[in-house]
């Protein structure tokens, strides 16, 4: 209803409630013999009654107006995403303002059901009971994300509590159990930024970025086109907490196992499981697409192979020659060989050997193999990750150099990497090849240089500190700042730029 409308309503229903009847009020006054009875003019009279009318009227518009704008004003945005999204705009007391199909997917399962007015219970009820018969919500895609923004944290986490617990008994059917993530969205630039550019809801959009923190090895681009059971998948496999409540456990049914992937990767490579000295296989993305990862050895060679999870295609293959393979094996002082004991679970195979992790390593410190002394070398795994730990010193009269590095065993790159002097009164920073480690970049280089790592526009970075300092004989740029929910914490190499040590983790 409009408001000129509004004030025609209102102005009739007052003119019933209090018409302009001076006249017969006038009329029905009997004249008191011998008593003068002062009365106003019928013109006086009458003005009265229209000023009292006026006023009557601006407060029942005022009134209206108010009541009219908070009927209408958006309390609550409350986002259902499957792989159909739909974003529901309701008032302060739930009631719908408006439902918007963020894909065509979505644009299926609202159809052309009119929400207007109707309670949120109702809505989400309807909505996922669409999804239900349409087939996006079965036995193998069971997951559903609910996510909302309030701008009151206290209300928003009741109610993503409340629907949370709806939705799960809506989706405990005879056929299959659902799997119901739920979390309030903390609003950014940064996560409206990516929400907009990828065309989807500011829930999911927070959710691959709490991926994203557990696992840097991923990218948004290859998360973006992923439905919400797959970043389930994913989510769980961090096995690491998270902000996101889960109850329930996605499905899998539609994949062909971590059995079949590895008999198909096997078969290509044409190696029999009897030859292998180790191996590894779980659920990864390529693309954005779920594959099955399978690495393994077999002799002196490294095999990797992607496995389409649903179709069995193989998607990518490599085997690289490498005599110097270590698997089951470290390499501690003097070379000596000993078991290394890792489960099936953390053990990861390499891509470089041991001896090229030593070679970069000791190229990145500018030291020569013949004047180092190897103290560590060995294969381990971190963080999700193989890594090769390395460790050697460097001797010239009274002064002892040590060198402690961490270099990634699937491509070699320096993850972290430290420095020691004793025996000498002034520190030395590392080298880096034959340059001296003196501050060649600023520190406005050295935030530029954090920022890019970390995939975050300085327009959308915040609470941003920097300053050079020198930890263990280095001398280092530390940088900090905050962006769309995380915080992070960088230690840039003052001499070469190269990151030392970064740190990303969700702002509390």
């Amino acid at each position: 209803m409009t408001n000129e409308k509004m004030e025609q309503r209102l102005a009739a229903a007052l003119e019933k409630t209090a018409p302009n009847d001076a006249n017969g009020v006038l009329s029905r006054c009997e004249e008191r013999k011998g008593t003068v009875i002062p009365m106003t003019t019928k013109k006086t009279t009458k003005r009265r009654w229209t000023s009292l009318i006026a006023a009557c009227l601006a407060v029942m518009l005022l009134g209206g107006g108010l009541f009219y704008q908070r009927a209408n004003a958006v309390a609550s945005v409350v986002s259902l995403d499957v792989n159909p999204s739909v974003e529901i705009k309701i008032n302060q007391k739930e009631r719908i303002l408006d439902v918007i199909p963020l894909n065509e997917d979505g644009r299926t399962i609202v159809g052309d059901m009119d929400f207007s007015g109707s309670s949120l219970d109702v809505a989400v009820n309807a909505i996922i009971g669409s999804m239900l018969q349409n087939g996006y919500l079965n036995e193998l895609a069971n997951s559903v994300l609910i996510s909302v923004d309030n701008n009151d944290p206290v209300r928003g986490m009741a109610l993503q509590e409340r629907l949370a617990d709806e939705v799960n008994k809506l989706l405990q059917t005879d056929s299959f159990r659902g799997a119901v993530l739920s979390q309030t969205v903390v609003k950014s630039d940064e996560l409206q930024q990516m929400a907009e550019q990828y065309g989807i809801t500011l829930g999911k959009a927070q959710l691959i970025q709490e991926i994203l923190g557990k696992n840097s090895l991923h990218t948004f681009d290859e998360l973006a086109p992923l439905s919400i059971n797959e970043l389930n998948i994913l989510l769980g496999k961090e096995g690491a907490e998270t902000h996101v409540e889960v109850v329930g456990t996605a499905s899998e049914k539609g994949y062909i196992g971590e059995t079949k992937a590895k008999e198909i990767a096997l078969a290509k490579a044409g190696v029999s499981e009897s030859d292998l000295t180790f191996y590894t296989v779980g659920l990864d993305t390529h693309k954005g697409v779920m594959v099955y990862d399978v690495e393994f050895i077999s002799g002196s060679y490294e095999f990797d192979c992607e496995v389409n999870a649903m179709t069995g295609e193989i998607v990518k293959f490599e085997k690289e020659y490498d005599g110097a393979a270590v698997s089951n094996v470290s390499v501690e002082e003097h070379g000596e060989q000993s078991e290394h004991s890792q489960t099936e679970e953390n053990q990861a195979v390499s891509n470089i050997s041991l001896e090229k992790a030593k070679e970069i390593a000791l190229d990145h410190a500018g030291v020569k193999a013949t004047d180092a002394t190897f103290v560590k070398a060995k294969s381990d795994y971190e963080d999700g990750r193989a890594v090769f730990e390395i460790e050697f010193v460097v001797s010239s009269g009274n002064t002892i150099k040590e060198y402690d590095y961490e270099i990634a065993a699937s491509d070699g790159s320096i993850i972290s990497y430290d420095y020691d002097i004793e025996g000498d009164s002034t520190p030395t920073a590392i080298q880096a090849g034959s340059s001296q480690n003196t501050s060649e970049i600023s520190l406005e280089k050295a935030k530029e240089i954090a920022l890019s790592h970390a995939g975050v526009a300085s327009a959308n970075a915040f609470e941003m500190e920097g300053k050079l300092d020198w930890d263990d004989g280095m001398s280092i740029y530390e940088i900090e700042f905050k962006a769309g929910g995380y915080e992070y914490s960088y230690e840039v190499d003052a001499a070469t730029g190269s990151i030392v040590e970064f740190d990303k983790e969700w702002d509390d």
